[in-house]
């Protein structure tokens, strides 16, 4: 024998958590679980000093599920809440981090919502 010591029980360690997807290349950009991003409307333009975008993203969460997703999320990812507006059916909600701007547009789409985060050194 002598293997047992390498048995780890399912009870020791709880499974890891679902690795939140990021809007790269901005890391600490969460985007809720399932949504894909529209390659063709979305831009990055990325320099050695300066990274700028506009990321759109849909899935099928409800609108106020990703809202509630965005306000809590950014929080933990340590943007700073600054106004929110409501919007055509939807809410625009601004962040603001160390030399950053994030803007949030979370708007009911086809099959749930739809996303465009924009984002930018103030």
């Amino acid at each position: 024998g002598g293997c047992a010591a390498f048995k780890k029980s399912s009870k020791d360690s709880p499974p890891p958590p679902e690795p939140i997807n990021l809007a790269q290349p901005f890391t600490d950009v969460p985007v809720p679980k399932g949504f894909k991003r529209d390659l063709s409307e979305s831009f990055v333009y990325e320099t050695d000093n300066i990274k700028v975008g506009r990321l759109f993203f849909s899935g099928s969460s409800k609108l106020e599920e990703t809202i509630e997703f965005y306000q809590n999320e950014m929080i933990n990812h340590k943007w700073t809440p600054g106004v929110s507006f409501l919007a055509n059916n939807g809410k625009i909600l601004n962040y603001q981090k160390k030399g950053w701007d994030c803007t949030v547009i979370i708007q009911s789409g086809w099959l749930g919502s739809d996303i465009e985060i924009q984002i930018g050194p103030k």
